[in-house]
């Protein structure tokens, strides 16, 4: 919670006194003071369960965003809940969710709250807290909804470009200034972490330790950006860290990667968090990353082909987004599993409950904000980062600077593919080649180009008498994709065989193990 000491001095006027200098005794005593209320004066990232001893209730609580993760099993015997989802498992009783299995193949893996792929584990919906009585009655309340933000239509662009400069750098600082150890910075060389590394050198906040990786290139897949962490590296003096990953490295970790995904997660840059982090919480505690820039300024392509497309909304999201149509989804998994098209369902009522005075785009962001990127690319560096015992903040989901931005229209963000603000700003702190070469979407190529140990490793998960048993893959599509392991990718040039390696490893690690 990074307003903790401004909450502290308020309590102490309120007649608390207090026996610690940390955040999780404010916590308790504003909820004694404020009640199930208290969450809503909290700025930072969180969950937790508070046990009121008066009353004999639990209250759980996440963060607006839903940064931090907040799993959950109910059955008749009892209520239990973590932080990771392997601490619920019950190898005796894991069944998979139909719904949640056709979203992990669509969407990126994303499984939107209060879903998991399992049907008896759930989790909280970011901006919720939920009540169980002693009795067992369970109450849910959602206390945070950026639906309540409405667009900014007469603003004009030096005031967008200011207060929102001011409002990253603020970001900034406040996930500096709370840390109680040195804060680094994971340095890709992209745009919006190479801005963090600007900004805060500016600002004087520290010195500034950063981390970049690599992995071997494989024929024209690059596996690293270093050429650019080491100009960001060598303007704002930085002492910088550069990890080169060999294919043996990262082959003999592919397991404990699996192993440690609180859910499954197809992006090949989980295996690049977990061995980054591995070498940086040997020097650092906490470090910032760029996750939500794309989501809050508008980077990713898709969302300039959505925005030209014709259709309905669900139908531009879906044509630009989804990683399979329904059909490829129904070749790849057995009929057992099929029933409806669930993604396209989700979609529909994600657009349905959007407000209506705002564009398609302003809608598909906020989708985006509020529903997609906890579960995407946030949930991938925060697990596979703590993993090691790493905390990685993210000043781009400030939820000041989130609130701002969502009340800016979003059709001039496209502009400039993309990030058109963003990239304003960074003009004062970077070099106009760095800000405006093409994006690059972080590789793993031995992931993505299966060959030699990389690709047995697959055929042997996906030919076991695990898989087999457990009856998932449509057996005929596993051996087309095993006869040209390079030539079928998703849209985001993910390998569709690695996808189905790895959901089937991640069941045989945590349920079969």
């Amino acid at each position: 919670v990074y307003n903790f000491k401004e909450l502290r001095k308020l309590l102490i006027k309120k007649g608390y006194s207090f026996s610690s200098d940390g955040d999780t005794e404010v916590i308790l005593k504003s909820y004694d003071y404020y009640g199930r209320e208290c969450v809503k004066f909290f700025d930072g990232v969180f969950s937790f369960c508070i046990f009121d001893s008066e009353t004999k209730e639990l209250f759980l609580a996440r963060d607006r965003l839903g940064i931090k993760p907040l799993y959950y099993k109910i059955n008749k015997k009892y209520f239990s809940f973590s932080s990771n989802t392997r601490a619920l498992i019950d190898k005796n009783d894991n069944q998979i969710n139909h719904k949640s299995l056709h979203y992990q193949f669509t969407l990126h893996s994303v499984v939107p709250a209060p879903n998991t792929i399992f049907k008896n584990i759930y989790k909280l919906e970011p901006g919720h807290s939920m009540t169980i009585s002693s009795k067992g009655q369970i109450s849910k309340k959602q206390y945070y909804s950026l639906n309540d933000i409405a667009l900014n239509k007469k603003i004009q662009e030096n005031e967008i470009l200011e207060e929102s400069e001011r409002l990253l750098i603020k970001s900034i600082g406040k996930r500096f200034y709370t840390a109680d150890v040195d804060v680094g910075v994971l340095l890709s060389g992209g745009l919006d972490s190479s801005l963090i590394v600007a900004m805060a050198a500016r600002s004087k906040l520290s010195d500034i330790n950063t981390f970049s990786i690599g992995f071997p290139t494989i024929d024209n897949e690059v596996g690293d950006e270093f050429y650019y962490s080491d100009i960001v590296s060598k303007q704002f003096n930085t002492k910088h860290y550069k990890y080169n990953i060999s294919q043996d490295h990262l082959f003999e970790s592919l397991d404990n990667v699996i192993k440690e995904m609180p859910e499954p997660m197809f992006s090949q840059d989980s295996a690049a968090f977990y061995l980054l982090a591995n070498q940086v919480s040997k020097k650092q505690k906490v470090v910032l990353s760029g996750q939500g820039a794309d989501e809050l300024f508008g980077g990713y392509f898709w969302y300039e082909k959505m925005n030209d497309a014709n259709g309905s909304d669900s139908e531009r999201f879906m044509g630009h987004y989804f990683d399979r149509s329904h059909d490829d989804y129904c070749n790849t998994i057995r009929k057992e599993y099929i029933s409806n098209n669930y993604s396209e369902e989700l979609i529909e009522r994600l657009f349905a409950q959007q407000r209506d005075d705002i564009s398609y785009i302003d809608k598909t962001l906020r989708i985006d904000l509020s529903t997609l990127v906890v579960d995407d690319p946030v949930k991938r560096v925060d697990s596979m980062t703590m993993a090691h015992g790493l905390e990685t903040r993210v000043p781009f989901l400030d939820i000041d600077l989130v609130e701002f931005m969502s009340s800016i229209p979003s059709a001039q963000k496209l502009q400039n593919s993309g990030k058109y603000y963003l990239k304003k700003i960074a003009e004062k702190y970077l070099s106009k080649d760095l800000i405006y070469r093409d994006k690059f979407y972080f590789p793993v190529p031995p992931l993505k180009i299966l060959e030699g140990k990389f690709l047995d490793y697959v055929r042997s998960i996906l030919l076991s008498k695990n898989c087999s048993d457990r009856a998932l893959y449509n057996q005929d599509n596993i051996n087309t994709l095993l006869l040209n392991p390079n030539s079928y990718f998703t849209k985001l040039n993910g390998n569709k065989l690695w996808h189905l390696a790895l959901l089937e490893r991640w069941f045989q690690l945590n349920i079969d193990a």
